[in-house]
């Protein structure tokens, strides 16, 4: 929807960032009758540097709030099917399939397919280009200030702006917890050798578990090429996340070999993680935060993308039910979202934060874990993805 600059825009809920999370708020927020508004810093099709990993979870949803969605990218969006996840240390490989649904595809190309939606399904305000700078409290209405000299005031904030959100820093007091934040760089490669392009593959080293260097094959045999490490890690070490990308590949048997002749196609890039399971602020009153600007990435899978589009769902739903019962207080929030959200991944979160860090101090439990997989009834197990 076109719109003529003006100094203040006025809605019922404003969106901050138009990734995952964001949009799919707005998809589902599409039939209430509610004045929405979408911004994001960006112009779309933008690039978001991340793993490109889309997991079930996050077609689940897409189709929950509107079976064409998801009915649309899997016929339209430049995505592989992933049918199997390989892993790989010293020198052994194990292989699970996947029973559920779940896609490679680069986020320039996902994130720009769910904006399009959202232009083409809503009546949402779209403003693109809009870096929130402020955020204040004004009576019972939100006001937000943008670096281009555009402000917007509405009753109801949802927070969908990423890892360095503003939002979070601003309502929930978000700082940066070394202990729960991953630091990771990535970057596109062509023409490494035995690529399957319906196998994503993650290789460790014991020297930095619980950390791994990720290789996820995209459609034109590219390939996203990623390492991360834990931010604590990183500072306790004194490392060079780039210099540490590198010789992690020279020094690894099989991958060496397959990347010798591989072709960097992009600027290695980095990007942080917020991890999930620690008790974050995640509502309050008057506002939701989702997504990354949340905290939800899986500890274990670095995964943000499931949960991200799971928690705009959540929060459209919410946001619903606090105008049509004119309740925007904090525990009636709280008791909507943040408890729904809880059932449905906290568990999970939870017990894959305790295992990454039982892994961290345990790193010969891995050899336990392969060395068992070698037996066939464990073997057929991981296969079947449990």
């Amino acid at each position: 929807m076109a719109h003529n600059p003006q100094h203040i825009h006025s809605f019922d809920i404003v969106i901050c960032g138009a990734g995952p999370a964001g949009t799919a708020a707005a998809l589902a927020l599409k039939d209430s009758g509610l004045r929405i508004a979408l911004l994001d810093k960006a112009i779309f099709p933008r690039d978001k540097v991340c793993g490109d990993a889309i997991p079930g979870r996050a077609i689940k949803n897409l189709h929950r709030i509107a079976p064409a969605i998801a009915d649309d990218f899997r016929s339209t969006a430049p995505a592989l099917i992933t049918r199997s996840t390989a892993l790989f240390y010293k020198g052994r490989r194990i292989s699970f399939n996947w029973v559920g649904e779940a896609y490679t595809c680069a986020r320039m190309s996902f994130d720009h397919f769910l904006y399009e939606q959202v232009a083409d399904r809503t009546g949402t305000h779209l403003f693109p280009g809009h870096h929130i700078t402020d955020v204040l409290r004004q009576g019972n209405e939100w006001l937000l200030h943008t670096r281009q000299g555009v402000s917007f005031t509405c009753r109801m904030l949802i927070g969908a702006d990423g890892a360095q959100s503003v939002t979070a820093k601003t309502m929930a007091g978000r700082k940066l917890n070394r202990e729960n934040h991953v630091g990771s760089v990535r970057a596109y490669y062509s023409g490494i050798a035995g690529m399957d392009a319906h196998t994503t593959e993650v290789w460790f080293d014991r020297k930095y578990l619980p950390s791994y260097l990720w290789v996820f094959p995209l459609p034109g045999n590219v390939a996203n090429v990623g390492f991360g490490m834990l931010s604590s890690e990183i500072a306790r070490r004194r490392v060079n996340l780039r210099e540490l990308f590198h010789a992690f590949i020279a020094d690894t048997p099989g991958l060496s070999d397959r990347m010798a002749n591989a072709t960097a196609i992009s600027p290695l890039e980095g990007f942080g993680l917020p991890l999930g399971a620690t008790k974050e602020v995640i509502s309050g009153d008057s506002y939701i935060l989702t997504g990354d600007a949340a905290s939800l990435i899986d500890p274990i899978s670095g995964d943000g993308i499931g949960n991200a589009v799971l928690s705009g769902r959540l929060a459209a739903e919410q946001a619903i039910a606090c105008f049509r019962q004119n309740n925007f207080t904090a525990p009636f929030i709280a008791g909507g979202y943040d408890t729904v959200l809880q059932q449905a991944i906290g568990s999970e979160l939870r017990t894959h934060y305790y295992a990454r860090r039982i892994l961290a101090r345990s790193p010969f439990l891995l050899d336990a874990v392969f060395a068992a997989c070698r037996m066939p009834l464990l073997k057929g197990i991981v296969q079947k993805g449990l």
